[in-house]
């Protein structure tokens, strides 16, 4: 049976699951394939867009929630946090693959399109959208690497993470409201 270029992502999103961004490797997905490294390059032509394929697969798990700008918002980044948080290491696979400039997946399009509804033109929508999903990334790589460090030290209690998550989008959706309303 021919290989495929969603079994080929498929294999690199168990490992990364498995064993980390850092264990990782085309050599690791051909075995796991059972096929020679070589058969891989017919379905991605390097690492890195293998990686952006990974994100964006990882990406899709998450809601595009409808209705009022804030609620919407707030919803977007707590679905992209639990798709994130349920994928080890993805929140570092995602930012990297976003400086590859590789991913298909427009990751802000949707928060930047409620922002925009909130009041806030749309340049400022889409920068604030990044921030919004800066923050949501740095946040998800810190529980991760804490994920990591408590399951060799299980005594370790970090901090609240959920709390600290929903008061920073808090406080960046009152800046957006700020702005918004500046604008006015």
């Amino acid at each position: 049976m021919p290989l495929s270029h969603a079994q080929v992502v498929d294999a690199a999103r168990a490992i990364l699951v498995a064993d980390g961004l850092e264990g990782l490797s085309m050599r690791r997905v051909a075995s796991a394939l059972e096929v020679q490294p070589g058969a891989l390059y017919h379905h991605v032509p390097d690492k890195q867009t293998l990686l952006a394929a990974v994100a964006d697969a990882i990406l899709a798990g998450v809601e595009e929630p409808l209705g009022r700008w804030r609620p919407a918002v707030e919803a977007w980044a707590a679905s992209l946090r639990a798709v994130l948080l349920a994928h080890r290491d993805s929140a570092e696979l995602v930012a990297t693959a976003r400086g590859f400039r590789l991913s298909r997946h427009d990751t802000t399009r949707h928060p930047a399109t409620l922002l925009a509804a909130a009041g806030l033109p749309p340049e400022a929508a889409r920068g604030a959208a990044s921030a919004l999903l800066y923050f949501v990334l740095g946040h998800c790589a810190e529980e991760q690497a804490r994920q990591d460090w408590e399951r060799f030290h299980p005594a370790a209690q970090g901090p609240d993470a959920d709390g600290s998550f929903a008061l920073g989008v808090g406080l960046l959706l009152d800046g957006v409201a700020a702005r918004a309303d500046d604008l006015e």
